[in-house]
């Protein structure tokens, strides 16, 4: 089967076919690429990678521009630190239905809304609402929920407290700034005070759906619901 992708390959496209995500890929960002075949479930080398996230990630508001050699670093020690581990990404690439367990993945002590079956965790969905507050939108002036850079902060450390007696210093110093306070640059939506945010109710959608919001197609017509997936579409088979 060719594979899915973020853009249309004809103006009648109406919807992008829905591939499974190893629940090994702790990801939702990844996953969501995955999930539209941007991305291959298994096996992708680290460059490819951090290029589709930096073309991906430039379709948000204001074009945000991350780095793709960080994250070209990032995919390549993501499987491991051991010398064998990164020879293996190097010539193979990264696999990332077995990004759980490595170096990346805190193991607890992080938002846990994704648990280690690939399933999410409703309660902590509601958890991390809790630490927004009400945010103008902006490009219509609806009012939602959603969590500032400041609101993030207070989460995570919420999150690395209540992992005491499991948790590295790493998980909070390192790991955890490279995950919401980087999906709120460039997923993040701009209120009426121009303060960036990120929308719980996109949030929901990228991990619930594996969807990211319509504003990141190109050429697509996406069903309603804010995301590129939309409803539930029949799962692709290989």
């Amino acid at each position: 089967m060719a594979r899915a992708s973020l853009r249309a390959n004809t103006a009648s496209e109406k919807t992008i076919a829905i591939r499974t995500v190893s629940p090994n890929n702790p990801c939702p960002f990844l996953r969501s690429l995955v999930s539209v075949g941007e991305l291959n479930n298994d096996f992708e080398k680290p460059s490819h990678i951090g290029q589709v996230i930096e073309n991906v990630a430039k379709r948000g508001y204001g074009s945000p521009i991350v780095s793709p050699k960080a994250l070209t670093f990032t995919a390549a020690i993501a499987n491991g630190l051991w010398p064998w581990q990164i020879a293996t990404v190097l010539v193979h690439g990264t696999h990332l239905s077995a990004l759980r367990g490595g170096p990346l993945d805190k193991k607890g002590a992080g938002s846990r809304i994704l648990n280690d079956k690939g399933i999410v965790e409703k309660a902590e969905l509601q958890r991390m609402s809790s630490f927004g507050s009400t945010k103008i939108d902006s490009s219509n002036g609806l009012e939602e929920i959603g969590l500032n850079q400041v609101e993030i902060t207070k989460f995570m450390d919420a999150n690395f407290a209540r992992a005491v007696g499991h948790r590295r210093i790493v998980d909070r110093a390192i790991i955890m700034p490279l995950e919401f306070p980087e999906l709120c640059k460039v997923m993040g939506k701009v209120g009426q005070d121009g303060e960036r945010y990120l929308s719980m109710d996109e949030v929901t959608t990228l991990f619930e759906n594996r969807s990211l919001p319509s504003r990141f197609v190109k050429g697509t017509n996406v069903v309603e619901n804010g995301g590129i997936n939309g409803q539930k579409e029949k799962q692709a088979k290989k």
